[in-house]
């Protein structure tokens, strides 16, 4: 049985509830994975409570991230719901013209609180320039080796 956590739909609607939110704004492959970050640890950029659990030493998830970001807009621009483009700066994303509509359809409670922390995560981060969000990452995740060291501490791993 394949891992149903971070299948290529799942991301893509993530990343696609950032390019609604963000919309006419072209994003980065670059930017798309540190607001993915955000928008499931947002209470790492002191916004409202995270989705996900706020698990130790976390920047491994961003690893793996920029391949499954691409995997699901992938998904999402073979179904027209966001659109590549070459721009000055390289490879871009947007959301479509359908890209609301299709995101109107989920009511689940998990996608109302991806579209809220979307819309925080934009209006807090999506106006600032590359350099600046990775600032921002970069301070949220400094503390995150120390908690692993303490993790390793209280296991008996770090004497």
């Amino acid at each position: 049985m394949s891992n149903p956590l971070n299948s290529p739909i799942e991301v893509g609607i993530r990343v696609l509830m950032i390019l609604v939110e963000a919309f006419p704004a072209h994003l980065d492959i670059n930017c798309l994975v540190l607001l993915d970050h955000g928008l499931l640890h947002s209470a790492d950029l002191n916004g409202p409570e995270s989705l996900h659990p706020p698990i130790p030493i976390r920047v491994g998830e961003l690893g793996m991230k920029r391949q499954h970001i691409e995997a699901g807009l992938q998904v999402m621009i073979r179904a027209d719901l966001a659109v590549m483009s070459a721009e000055e700066g390289g490879i871009e994303f947007c959301a479509s013209e359908s890209s609301e509509s299709f995101l109107k359809l989920l009511e689940s409670d998990y996608a109302r609180a991806l579209h809220d922390r979307a819309r925080w995560l934009v209006k807090e981060l999506g106006a600032v320039d590359d350099a600046c969000l990775r600032e921002r990452m970069r301070e949220i995740s400094s503390h995150w080796s120390e908690e692993f060291e303490v993790m390793q501490y209280e296991s008996g791993d770090g004497i």
